[in-house]
């Protein structure tokens, strides 16, 4: 790796808009793979999905780049912390709340003619769809996959007391002192040194990975990153492995073992995206705008299509249907982004102001992204 002075950065990056759909179409063939298990149907190729839960870690990293890239300009300015709020819950849950509720229409119509078959299992108790809503820390929604938004929104809102004022900024370093100070005790095997309600959200190691994508930014606004090919060859290897060795549950290890190798590629392709050495095919950064759409609606249909099929006695082709229908849910997703997504945050960001500007290969990034899961792919 070699350090040089860091030419002016680009407004967006398409490395990173790749990375989204990577890292979108990694958790989906990764609950895939969890599906096909849990109906003991054995398909070999599917095997080579098991690290696809790291693209929860990459979301995460990407997220913190993002984030201090579109917003570095405005910590210290409190005039800047509405509009900041504004447009990052925009993001989240204005599209979110349309497909909960699209889901909850779906679920509820097919327990209603369906009753006696196994469809994702959903109290809809008043309290839990509130907290579902509201994404509040451990709740349990009908898109299973949301319980990341929630550590998106925590990352927000630290975000926003920077911006608010640069003193709040002992808040977050507080926070990422106590988090990695229980994670040594932790590896010591002795009890959390901060333990209280919400903790384990609050001082999860997920933090981290928001805190490498940070990082990694700041290093890329200083330097250019010359990161050899066997570099990065060696940091892809290791979050592959990692898929091997980790279970989701263990997210120190994943920490490390995700997190690390995937800010070490993530800037790899941004240095070579700004030495103007990096194409991506148009089909791929149009996924990268699609990608919140798909993570979110992705497990439903997979369990949907799998059960059908399976109650009508055509299991031998539940893995290829399912191949099929990502195909199709990413080609909806990319319908849902540019017809409703975009214009609906058009709307909020910009009304009474300027036109909707056409597409570009680049936009904001939107993140999510998927749930420690069990074979039965619930949130745990």
């Amino acid at each position: 790796m070699i350090f040089c002075p860091s030419k002016n950065l680009p407004k967006s990056f398409e490395s990173i808009q790749a990375l989204r759909a990577i890292a979108a179409l990694s958790v989906a063939l990764f609950h895939f793979s969890m599906k096909m298990e849990d109906v003991s149907i054995d398909y070999p190729l599917l095997h080579c999905f098991k690290a696809g839960f790291g693209g929860v870690d990459l979301f995460f990293i990407i997220s913190g780049f993002i984030i201090t890239h579109t917003n570095l300009s405005k910590v210290n300015r409190p005039h800047q912390l509405v509009p900041y709020l504004k447009k990052r819950f925009g993001r989240i849950y204005s599209v979110y709340w349309l497909l909960f509720l699209a889901a909850s229409a779906v679920l509820l119509g097919l327990n209603a003619f369906a009753p006696s078959l196994k469809w994702l299992s959903y109290s809809f108790n008043p309290v839990e769809v509130a907290k579902a809503l509201t994404l509040f820390p451990n709740h349990d929604s009908v898109l299973p996959v949301t319980w990341t938004l929630s550590y998106e929104i925590y990352f927000y809102v630290l975000f926003g007391l920077l911006i608010a004022s640069r003193y709040l900024s002992i808040i977050p370093i507080a926070i990422l002192i106590a988090t990695t100070l229980n994670g040594l005790v932790s590896l010591a095997g002795q009890p959390n040194l901060f333990g209280f309600r919400l903790h384990a959200f609050l001082l999860s190691p997920f933090n981290l990975e928001f805190c490498f994508g940070v990082v990694a930014y700041l290093l890329t606004r200083r330097y250019t990153f010359k990161i050899s090919p066997v570099v990065m060859g060696i940091a892809t290897g290791v979050f592959l492995l990692t898929g091997e060795w980790v279970d989701p549950s263990e997210i120190w290890l994943r920490i490390w073992g995700f997190g690390l190798p995937a800010t070490v590629i993530l800037l790899g392709l941004v240095q070579r995206e700004i030495a103007g050495k990096f194409y991506i095919p148009s089909w791929l950064l149009k996924l990268g705008d699609a990608s919140y759409i798909l993570y979110l609606i992705h497990i439903p249909g997979i369990m949907i299509l799998t059960q059908a099929l399976m109650i009508l006695g055509f299991s031998q082709y539940v893995v290829v249907a399912n191949f099929l229908l990502l195909g199709a849910m990413a080609w909806f997703s990319w319908q849902l982004h540019y017809y409703i997504e975009r214009p609906l945050l058009h709307w909020i960001n910009y009304r009474r102001s300027k036109p909707l500007p056409p597409p570009t290969a680049q936009s904001e990034p939107i993140y999510f992204e998927s749930p420690l899961v069990s074979t039965e792919l619930h949130t745990k």
